[in-house]
């Protein structure tokens, strides 16, 4: 499998089945930008894939692993990368948050709002006095990403 990075393209990496993944496949759904989601309950991205996504985040793949969630497994044991992503083939559902790509941009998130950054939501624009004049709701941003 491989992911593609075009300009323009959302690719979220998620476990399916679980209300932080129902809330991302509705965002998905509801984009107006070209989106693309990976359930690793279905389809696993390579081993290749994680350690590329884990080299580009500067991380661990044990930070996308809730590894004390999986019965049989030390929490505080030294897993090898290469048996981290062993794990989570084995235990899809285990994955911490979603993993986000658009170009060369990439995020590991762990609450579904902070995937509206890749939406250019604006909400830094939002203006309001207390009792005096009514809230500023148009756009006061020009063509900025928050991400």
């Amino acid at each position: 499998m491989t992911i593609d990075n075009k300009k323009g393209l959302i690719n979220c990496i998620y476990a399916g089945g679980t209300q932080f993944s129902a809330q991302i496949e509705a965002i998905l759904k509801a984009a107006k930008k070209d989106t693309h989601g990976i359930d690793i309950t279905k389809t696993m991205p390579s081993d290749t894939l994680w350690h590329d996504m884990a080299k580009r985040l500067n991380t661990s793949l044990r930070t996308f692993i809730n590894i004390p969630k999986i019965e049989g497994y030390n929490a505080d044991a030294n897993y090898s990368e290469e048996s981290l992503v062993k794990i989570l083939a084995k235990h899809p559902k285990a994955m911490i948050g979603t993993i986000v790509m658009e170009g060369e941009t990439i995020m590991h998130i762990t609450r579904y709002t902070e995937l509206l950054n890749f939406f250019n939501v604006d909400s830094a624009g939002l203006e309001k006095t207390m009792h005096t004049q009514s809230p500023t709701t148009k756009r006061q941003t020009e063509n900025e990403s928050f991400v």
